[in-house]
């Protein structure tokens, strides 16, 4: 996906076509790469309507509909407060807000909130993640989807996975007029099984151009027992693949990032 690199071009949303496909921890593997090969202050946002993100956030003490009625106000003005609502990953460097508990309050948030949230956290943060999670039609990952420069849908190798995200292409992103070439796919989950789907094959089944694929790991469940995110774990193709990507998104928004041992190619891909 072609992007011109501007200083202010710096919040990402991660969605997904439904749930079970691995945006949340994707999202916050990408950030933990992010904080580390770059000296930005990154700043996640768990805007995904039905999962607060929290298997992986055990000392998360604010969630995002304890934070509703601030929202609704505009009293999150205070720099040092609005940080302290966040999970503090690694101090100064990546910070994580949890998501909402009340599926009851889904529908109640209104796209003023979202927006003052997100415009909040570019206030304080050099690099805004979002993980908007696999159901757009919520103002929370809506909002998290309009307002965003850099989009990266999640899908994987699934056939009910690609038929619902064609469904949600027509339903909802075309509404929102965010075309395909504005969107980076991400092929998570990714095996070279002869009864699946190859990363040529998804592609065209989805008529783009551009794929980037995220290899499968049997870390996922222990990672979610153990409140660890992916990366966290030793699986060279896994973090070459994670870290691939967050250099792309350090290309994309014009930061600085580390000088780091080339990553040696250990996944398939194409089109770059």
């Amino acid at each position: 996906m072609a992007m011109n690199p501007q200083m202010n071009n710096r919040v990402a949303t991660f969605f997904s076509a439904g749930g079970n496909v691995g945006n949340t921890n994707t999202v916050y593997s990408v950030a933990l790469a992010l904080s580390k090969l770059s000296d930005v202050k990154v700043g996640v946002l768990s805007l995904n309507a039905w999962d607060d993100g929290s298997d992986y956030l055990p000392a998360a003490k604010d969630f995002l509909d304890t934070l509703k009625p601030r929202l609704a106000g505009k009293k999150l003005e205070d720099n040092e407060d609005f940080i302290g609502r966040f999970v503090a990953i690694q101090p100064n460097s990546l910070y994580i807000l949890a998501g909402n508990r009340n599926s009851r309050l889904v529908r109640d948030f209104a796209i003023e909130e979202v927006a003052y949230l997100i415009d909040r956290s570019k206030e304080v943060f050099d690099v805004v993640l979002i993980d908007a999670g696999g159901h757009l039609d919520n103002a929370l990952s809506a909002q998290a989807v309009f307002s965003a420069e850099h989009c990266f849908a999640l899908i994987t190798q699934q056939p009910k996975v690609l038929k619902r995200y064609r469904q949600m292409d027509e339903d909802i992103l075309t509404p929102l007029l965010l075309e395909k070439k504005n969107i980076r796919y991400l092929l998570n989950k990714y095996q070279d099984k002869s009864y699946l789907l190859d990363a040529k094959q998804v592609a065209k089944e989805l008529e783009i151009n551009d794929i980037h694929t995220i290899p499968f790991t049997e870390d996922g469940i222990i990672s979610e027992l153990e409140n660890r995110f992916l990366y966290s774990y030793t699986n060279p193709k896994y973090q070459q693949s994670i870290e691939q990507l967050a250099k792309d998104i350090g290309k994309d928004m014009a930061l600085t990032m580390k000088e780091v041992a080339p990553v040696k190619k250990g996944i398939f891909s194409f089109g770059k």
